[in-house]
């Protein structure tokens, strides 16, 4: 099973992982960290190495983060050019997260792939559907 960490500015990552628990329930191998206001870059690395640490179970860990080229993003992809076991998806929705906690059992490549697919797809914009406006004589009277 893949492991999954979330990643992201504030409560970002335990508020997506509370939203997570709701609606799919407790989740193994699946760690947040928060970077709160006041926490070094450094201390934020050494957070995601102890949680790489406890979620690798040999299969590889993804770290999700919510913005590119934020300091989550960046410690995360520094860990990753150490680690090549450790991949990085960024700009994550709930949609992403819940369909990839159900996809664990990919190979770590088609899960990140899946990650991305289901990301761009969980994106929607709201459109009320134009009606054609009702004639008289249809009304058989």
């Amino acid at each position: 099973m893949i492991g999954m960490i979330l990643c992201g500015h504030g409560n970002f990552a335990s508020g997506m992982y509370s939203a997570i628990k709701l609606i799919a329930g407790e989740q193994e191998d699946f760690a947040t960290v928060d970077f709160s206001a006041g926490m070094s870059s450094e201390e934020l690395k050494e957070q995601l190495l102890v949680q790489i640490a406890k979620t690798e179970k040999g299969n590889g860990v993804v770290i999700f983060t919510d913005i590119p080229g934020g300091t989550p993003f960046n410690q995360a992809v520094l860990l990753s050019t150490e680690n090549e076991s450790v991949k990085i998806v960024s700009g994550t929705n709930l949609p992403l997260l819940l369909e990839s906690s159900f996809k664990r059992d990919l190979s770590l490549t088609e899960f990140v792939s899946q990650a991305l697919k289901s990301g761009a797809e969980g994106l929607k914009t709201f459109k009320i559907k134009e009606t054609e406006p009702i004639r008289e004589d249809s009304f058989g009277i």
